[in-house]
């Protein structure tokens, strides 16, 4: 179920949900919502910035048919992919030799890593606010 959005789109949405189960599978913050948490730096912020449209153009990769053909000669979107399949395929990004490859997979995993070290809870949990 997508919750009501004010920012991002439900593609979106639901790509950086997708994200979320593979670079913050371990996170310590049980109900932390990668997608919730995109929206709110989008909607959060005055319109128009310039790191909206790229975050919204990053953030349509992982659902993108023409960017899975570009980068893995497939048909089938990351996030489409099952939660196995969509850790390889990223991990296959990361150690590429592809220079695109690894920036693609490091700027995502930077946003996500980002997204969640703005969160209260998370910085409460890492002890910057009691």
């Amino acid at each position: 179920m997508t919750p009501p959005l004010r920012g991002i789109s439900t593609e979106e949405y639901h790509n950086f949900r997708a994200l979320q189960e593979v670079f913050l599978q371990d996170c310590p913050i049980p109900e932390f919502d990668l997608g919730l948490a995109l929206d709110n730096y989008v909607y959060g912020h005055p319109y128009p910035i310039e790191t909206e449209s790229v975050i919204q153009l990053l953030a349509s990769v992982p659902s993108s048919v023409l960017a899975a053909l570009a980068l893995d000669f497939s048909f089938t979107p990351l996030a489409k992919l099952s939660p196995e399949e969509r850790i390889n395929r990223l991990l296959s990004w990361k150690t590429s030799s592809l220079g695109i490859k690894r920036g693609v997979y490091s700027i995502l995993r930077q946003i996500s890593f980002f997204l969640l070290s703005s969160d209260k809870q998370y910085q409460k949990f890492v002890g910057y606010l009691t």
